[in-house]
């Protein structure tokens, strides 16, 4: 084990050639996880290739991702009474193209929906995607925004993927 139990490491999972080789971080006390963090966190952008990404899904039997929406005066996920509104809410697309929505095959854990409180301040909906099928995550895109306008806003916060 390296002598730093969390670190930033180059890694080369497919074992090819040091020119595509990727910047992960290593955190050696859950069990060697490896998570991708996306270029800016606002964006769901990772700097990896389809081969890398193919190998590091290989290499992984689990994987984690958390997004928080920042919003203010917009709901992204419930209405008000507390009701999924599948219309309405926001989905996410897989790097597998598979769909993540309220109400569908693949949904995330919510485990806070502030967003549907709207007051004039920032809240915040925290969406997690833990799933057993790595090919799903991370997550490439996120629809159903809806626009800003003077009043309503939102910021995305895109977290690390990270496999085991």
């Amino acid at each position: 084990m390296p002598s730093h139990p969390i670190g930033t490491y180059w890694i080369d999972p497919n074992l090819g050639c040091s020119s595509d080789t990727i910047e992960v971080t290593c955190n050696f006390t859950k069990g060697g996880q490896t998570c991708l963090r996306p270029i800016i966190a606002s964006k769901v952008d990772f700097a990896v290739g389809r081969v890398q990404m193919n190998f590091l899904h290989l290499l992984s039997s689990e994987v984690i991702q958390h997004i928080t929406i920042h919003c203010l005066n917009m709901s992204v996920w419930q209405e008000g009474t507390g009701q999924v509104s599948p219309k309405q809410a926001v989905r996410f697309r897989a790097w597998n193209g598979q769909i993540f929505e309220a109400g569908g095959q693949f949904e995330p854990e919510v485990s806070s929906d502030d967003c549907k409180v709207q007051d004039g301040r920032w809240h915040q909906t925290l969406f997690t995607f833990r799933t057993q099928d790595p090919h799903q995550l991370p997550i490439v895109s996120v629809y159903n925004l809806p626009p800003a306008t003077p009043g309503k806003q939102y910021r995305l916060e895109v977290g690390p993927a990270c496999f085991l």
